[in-house]
């Protein structure tokens, strides 16, 4: 969008954006207007990922699945 503003090829009609702010603009803004968005992010937002051995995860499979009996 910067690059269309800068070049005017649409002339009136193209973008005008904003002065880049920093988040706390934004977040300061939002509270001040009553807006729920954006907001900060949560310390817990996304927890790291986690590698599990394969075989590992069939055994667990395996002996928490309940395959359907057959009918006799």
């Amino acid at each position: 969008m910067d690059r269309l503003q800068r070049s005017g090829v649409q002339g009136k009609l193209g973008p005008q954006l904003n002065k880049e702010q920093d988040a706390e603009y934004w977040y300061a803004k939002a509270g001040k207007d009553g807006n729920l968005a954006p907001q900060r992010k949560l310390a817990d937002e996304k927890p790291k990922g986690e590698s599990v051995d394969y075989g590992t995860l069939l055994k667990t499979w395996t002996q928490t699945a309940n395959p359907p009996q057959k009918k006799r």
